[in-house]
Order: structure tokens, then sequence, then C-alpha cells
């Protein structure tokens, strides 16, 4: 009984287009508060179906156009864990949506030292499309905050470039 229903949920993603991927990126943010012309470069891990997976994104360094600086990243503290829809529009382009909240903030919230009102899920919406293994995305992130209330849900545009292994 049990290898059938392992047989069946295999055969039950297989068929609905379960996929992992890995990808590496590089992006372009505009700060809206400092007016910073930012371009990050990261590393996704990707599970699920088209429709919604589960993404691990770290960011891994920066290079800051303003002041020309490169900033690199503690991996742990740069890192985000959530949800990604992607529905298709027409042929290869599609409608992105995720949130996600910091790695970083969830193990405060597990230990304690943070409260889930206090702790902002970040927001990201856009469009994109793949071009056999490079995607080129762009729209709007944000974040949104309960306690003190604060909420930025589209505030900042991206654009981003990946490559996905």
């Amino acid at each position: 009984m049990k290898k059938l229903l392992l047989i069946s949920l295999i055969s039950t993603l297989g068929v609905s287009g379960f996929s992992i991927a890995v990808s590496v990126g590089i992006g372009l943010n505009l700060d809206m508060s400092s007016g910073s012309v930012v371009t990050p470069f990261f590393l996704q891990f990707a599970a699920g179906v088209p429709l919604i997976r589960g993404v691990i994104h770290s960011y891994i360094f920066s290079f800051n156009w303003s002041s020309l600086v490169v900033k690199g990243f503690s991996i742990p503290e740069h890192t985000y864990l959530g949800l990604q829809t992607r529905t298709p529009i027409y042929k290869r382009l599609y409608v992105k949506g995720q949130l996600f909240w910091s790695l970083n903030h969830i193990f405060a919230i597990a230990s304690g030292d943070r409260a889930i009102a206090g702790t902002p899920l970040y927001s990201r919406i856009g469009f994109g499309s793949y071009f056999s293994k490079v995607g080129l995305d762009g729209g709007f992130d944000g974040y949104w905050q309960l306690d003190p209330v604060s909420t930025v849900p589209f505030a900042r545009p991206f654009i981003s470039v990946d490559y996905t292994f």
C-alpha cells in the first residue's frame, strides 16, 4: 500500500511538472529611500510545480552604483525562504508573485527574540520570461509589517537576469 501511494505521488508530481532548479543571477534595484541603484548577485534554489514553488533565495554580494562600493553579504543574514507563483500569460511570458521571509527573522521568531507581528513579510510582483535557461524578470518588491504598522507592498522597482542549471 505504501509503495502504491509513493508511486502515485511521484507520478502525479511528474505529470504536473514538478521540478527542482538552481539559479544564479544578477539584479538591478532602485533603492527608493536613498535613490541608489544597486546590483545584487544572488543564488536561488526552487522546487515545486510551475504554478507554485518553494524558494530559497540568497544574496551573495552587491554593487552600489552611486557610491561605487562592493558589499559582501553574510549568507545566513541575507537568505530568504518563501513561495513563488508563475502564471503563464502567453507562450513564455508569465506573471510572477512572491512572498518571503528572511531566514534570519525566522530563526529569531523560533528562538522568541522577535514577534511575528514585528517581522516584515517581503513581497514581489512582476512579469518575466525564459529563453532556454536564461530568465528575465522585472517588477516591484516591498514589504508588509503589522507592528508597528508599516506597509510598502510594491515600492522598489527591480529587474533581474538569471541562469538556471
